[in-house]
């Protein structure tokens, strides 16, 4: 694992929506620093909420990578029955 995977921010459960909200910025800012790519998205990260401000879907899912290492990420959450994770691996 190198230095940039070290500092990751894991959520090994999200308690309420704001949780994953919280987690989405952060993807954002791990992927615009440049450290990170995104590998896959089933919505992108600033389209999870529609012009009405509800979910775009009731599953949502991210990958994401570290450039250096090449360690993997998943943030994936259930917005019609709640939970989620952002986790290591796929």
């Amino acid at each position: 694992m190198c230095e940039d995977c070290k500092s990751i921010r894991l959520y090994d459960y999200f308690n309420s929506p704001q949780d994953y909200l919280e987690c989405i910025k952060y993807l954002q800012e791990l992927v615009t620093s440049d450290s990170f790519e995104l590998l896959s998205d089933s919505v992108a990260l600033d389209k999870i909420k529609d012009e009405q401000g509800c979910w775009v879907d009731d599953i949502i899912c991210h990958v994401i990578r570290c450039k250096k290492c090449g360690q993997r990420y998943t943030c994936g959450v259930n917005t019609f029955r709640g939970g989620g994770s952002f986790k290591k691996g796929m």
